[in-house]
Formats: structure tokens, C-alpha cells, sequence
């Protein structure tokens, strides 16, 4: 463990400044194990491994210190550690007395999230060349967090200056730092790096953005968001397709004024056609080897891709008199709609249309239009395999939803439902029964007509009965029942001549 002082020196402040974004704060619960800070009656306990550096508060409280394996720690000038100090917190918790640092995070110095810029407000869709330290740009590495820098396929560290905890290092300074073993707990991957500085203004921000194309997209491509919209542009010094516009004018020198003149017609053009809170511009040079130097504006949409709003642009072409090189993406379109998902919806519908039909067909056999589809679709007893050997059974599913009487005709003959094989045979038992539907309750109507027919047919068997007859011999008499025949003589006699009666047993 090594610890090391660097004293302040007076700052020269650069044209741009990039500042380090990342790191967690000694003093933030979030760089603690459980979110657990100590206090003055504890111990602070760090990992076996530290591969960083680590810049202390200038006042620190504590009962004692457990330092790592391997690892650095920063102080300041006027830091003060108390070891062993009587002040009781009421935050002290921790019944073991300790308190536990997390691992360092080591941020890659070609990452564009590992920067920011806080002097003025970033666009959306600036290149992610311009997002990281620019060959002549100053870069500020503060705070009281672990720093750990990852320098992969970093041959040139060229910056303007670099000012670190506070204090400017030259470039002397940091070429003898990456060679000892401080320098290698903050910059990892540091074996052959080369340190540049430029005080100047450069042409764009880097010498040859080309060479940096690769290294930086390394880290990018895979947060790339699929654009929505046809052709989308690729512009200089960029890793990701955007929706937008390209407005590229080669330059031989690059010209601050120039610049400023060419923000000056886009921004006017935008107020013109009424644009500002949808559109945003932004104007850079660039440079490379491999050809001139460009002044280079990409003109995108701040809420959504809308291609119906980058018309003004050709009122920018006929407006400027140099040689100029526009490109604009095509029209909008949702990628999350792939083919297959096209193609998956389009199945389904017929799937589901194909259903319907066959449904329809069945329960509706007298519709003219559906008696055109043939009788194979919805008949399944017709559905046969017999070079596979496979015969649906004749067991028509929607048999159970048809009524049992509501297909018998006038003349007693029987429903169609009846005709479809009435006798079934269980193997298990060996029994052969007869298979009836069921009177299905949900055609109330042809329950209904059944109802009024056998009541026509009762009343009609009422008016056809024949009265009873009793037959037998009229001349045997009864056993059981004797009857007296009495004979009355009506004879014709004078008026005092007497009634005979006679009575015959």
C-alpha cells in the first residue's frame, strides 16, 4: 500500500471541458455493503482486492482502518484522520463494529457514458466521437470515489490537460505515472500507452476520427437503438443509425466562422418554418486523413421521427454557394413489425375464418352460399387418412348440441340426427346400446312447435274414439240377476170390464 500527496498547482482552463461521471462517493451509503456507513466506533474493512484509487475525505472519524492486498489510497494536503475518537453517533448500529467497502468499478476512458459535459447542454444526437475526452479538450477527474480507468485499445492518451483531485498533472507527470504501480491501480491497460497534449485548437475534435471509429463503437453498438424509419444516415464520428438529416460541406481550412454561420441559417430556418420545439441542429468539423476537412450539421426530431419536416433544407441548399452534401432518412416505420409477425397475423385471421365456416356450414346446411363450400370441410366423418391408416371415428361433436325431436317430420319419419348410426357397441362391457340425443333446452322454439303437435295429436285421437259395445247372448239369463216379465193384455173392452194383468215369473 502506498499513499502519495500531490500538491495544487494554478489551473489553466481549456476551450471545452469533459468531466468524469463516474464513481461512487466515499460518503454515499451506495458505496457501502447494506448500505451501511461507518461511524466513529467503527472499522472500515475494505476488499482483499482493490484495484483503484481511492481519494479520502479531508476529515475522517474512525476506530481503525483494514487495508486491502493491493490497492491505493489518495489524501489531500490538509486531511485529517482520527483514529479511536470518544464522539458517540446514535447511527451506530452495527454490532460487529464494522463497516464494509464495495469493489471498485472500473469506467473505460473510450466509453462516451464514462463523460459529460456540464458547461452547456449536450444534443441529443451528438456523435459519440465528441462525447469522449477530444485530443485538445481538458478533462476533469473529481470526487471522493474509487478511480479506476480501463485504457483498452488506447494507443495515444491525447488530451489538453488533465486535472486530477484538484490538481493539474502535466504531461511529464502522467507519462511517469502509468509506468509505477500507483499508476496502474487508476489506469488499467496502460502498457505502451503514449500521453499527447495539445494546447491549440484542432480541426474537429480529434486528428483522425477514423482510428477511433472502432474502439469507441466497441463499446457503444450494443446500446444502439434500432432506428424507426427506411434508409436511416450514418454521420461522421457516429456508431449508430439515426432518423434525420446529413448537411456536409467540405471544407481546406476549418473556420470558426464558417461555423457560426452555418448554426446561424439552420437555426433561422427552423424559427422560420416554426420548428424549434421539434427540431434540434448540430454543427461540427471534422477531420480525418482520408479526406478534407468537413463542416458537418445533423439535423434531427426531438420527439419522434417525422420525415414530412426536413423540407426546409433544401431552401438551405439553394441558399448556400458551395459545393454541399445533403442526406435525409426515409419514411417512418415501426421495426418491432417484423415479417413474421405479419405473416403470424395473416395465418391466424384465415385460421379463424376458416372455423367460422366450417361452424356456419353445419349448424346453417340451407344457406345457399354456404351449401358452395364442400361437404369434406365441415362433414368429419368424411376426413380420412387411409394410406396413414388413421379414420376419424363416426361420432359427429356436434350432435349433442342438436335437438332430439326437433327434426322429426309430419309423417313420423326420423331426424337426420337419427339417421347417423343410432346403435353403439361399448367394448369393455360388450353391451349394445342405443344412442339418442339428449332434448337440448337452448331451442325453446322447436320445443315449442313439438309441444303444439302432440297436442293436436291428442285432441285429434279424442275425436276418433269409438264408443264402447257390450256383447254377448241376449236369451241366456243372468245367474246373478233375476228380472219379472209382466204381461199387460190391452184388450179392447167395454167401459165396465176390468185391466188383466197377469204376471208371467
Amino acid at each position: 500500500m502506498r499513499s502519495f500527496l500531490w500538491l495544487f498547482i494554478p489551473i489553466q482552463v481549456a476551450w471545452a471541458t469533459k468531466w468524469y461521471s463516474g464513481g461512487m462517493d466515499f460518503n454515499s451509503p451506495s458505496s457501502w455493503v447494506d448500505d451501511y456507513m461507518p461511524c466513529a466506533e467503527d472499522l472500515i474493512v475494505f476488499p482483499e482486492h482493490y484495484p483503484a484509487v481511492l481519494p479520502l475525505p479531508e476529515d475522517i472519524s474512525v476506530d481503525g482502518v483494514v487495508f486491502p492486498k493491493d490497492g491505493a489510497i489518495l489524501l489531500a494536503e490538509e486531511s485529517t484522520i482520527t483514529f479511536g475518537s470518544k464522539e458517540t453517533k446514535s447511527n451506530c448500529e452495527s454490532e460487529e463494529k464494522k463497516a464494509y467497502l464495495k469493489p471498485p468499478k472500473t469506467s473505460k476512458w473510450y466509453d462516451p457514458a464514462t463523460w459529460t459535459i456540464k458547461s452547456k447542454e449536450v444534443a441529443l444526437y451528438v456523435p459519440e466521437l465528441e462525447r469522449i475526452p477530444c485530443d485538445n479538450e481538458q478533462v476533469i477527474i473529481k470526487g471522493h470515489g474509487p478511480l479506476a480507468f480501463d485504457l483498452e485499445n488506447v494507443q495515444h492518451l491525447r488530451l489538453g490537460q488533465l486535472i486530477l483531485a484538484g490538481s493539474s498533472i502535466s504531461k511529464y507527470y502522467l507519462e511517469q505515472l502509468l509506468t509505477q504501480d500507483i499508476g496502474r491501480f487508476l489506469f488499467h491497460n496502460s502498457q505502451d500507452v503514449q500521453v499527447e497534449y495539445y494546447r491549440g485548437e484542432l480541426c474537429g475534435c480529434h486528428k483522425n476520427f477514423q482510428r477511433l471509429v472502432e474502439p469507441v463503437c466497441h463499446n457503444v453498438e450494443e446500446k444502439c437503438e434500432i432506428p424507426h424509419c427506411h434508409s436511416p444516415i450514418l454521420p461522421y464520428g457516429s456508431c449508430c443509425l439515426i432518423c434525420g438529416a446529413k448537411f456536409t460541406i467540405h471544407k481546406d481550412h476549418c473556420i470558426e466562422a464558417d461555423k457560426k454561420s452555418l448554426e446561424t441559417k439552420i437555426n433561422k430556418l427552423i424559427r422560420e418554418h416554426d420548428m424549434e420545439d421539434h427540431l434540434e441542429a448540430h454543427v461540427s468539423f471534422v477531420s480525418d486523413q482520408g479526406f478534407s476537412n468537413a463542416l458537418q450539421a445533423v439535423i434531427t426530431d426531438r420527439n419522434g421521427y417525422t420525415e414530412n419536416r426536413f423540407e426546409f433544407l433544401h431552401s438551405l441548399i439553394s441558399a448556400t454557394k458551395e459545393k454541399v452534401s445533403l442526406q435525409v432518412s426515409g419514411s417512418h416505420y415501426n421495426p418491432n413489425v417484423s415479417f413474421t409477425s405479419v405473416v403470424m397475423i395473416l395465418f391466424c385471421l384465415v385460421l379463424v375464418g376458416f372455423v367460422s365456416v366450417v361452424i356456419l356450414a353445419h349448424f346453417m346446411p340451407e344457406n345457399p352460399y354456404l351449401n358452395r363450400v364442400p361437404q369434406w370441410i365441415h362433414d368429419l366423418r368424411r376426413w380420412r387418412w387411409h394410406h396413414l391408416g388413421v379414420r376419424i371415428r363416426r361420432n359427429l361433436l356436434f350432435n349433442r348440441f342438436d335437438n332430439a325431436g326437433a327434426g322429426a317430420t309430419e309423417g313420423g319419419s326420423v331426424s337426420g340426427l337419427d339417421r347417423l348410426g343410432i346403435m353403439a357397441y361399448d367394448p369393455e362391457s360388450g353391451e349394445v346400446r342405443e344412442r339418442r340425443a339428449f332434448d337440448n333446452p337452448m331451442f325453446e322454439q322447436g320445443a315449442a312447435v313439438e309441444e303444439a303437435a302432440a297436442l293436436d295429436a291428442k285432441e285429434q285421437d279424442e275425436n276418433l274414439v269409438v264408443p264402447k259395445m257390450e256383447t254377448g247372448d241376449l236369451d241366456a239369463p243372468s245367474q246373478q240377476d233375476e228380472q219379472e216379465l209382466t204381461e199387460i193384455n190391452l184388450g179392447a173392452g167395454g167401459e165396465g170390464s176390468d185391466l188383466e194383468v197377469e204376471t208371467i215369473e
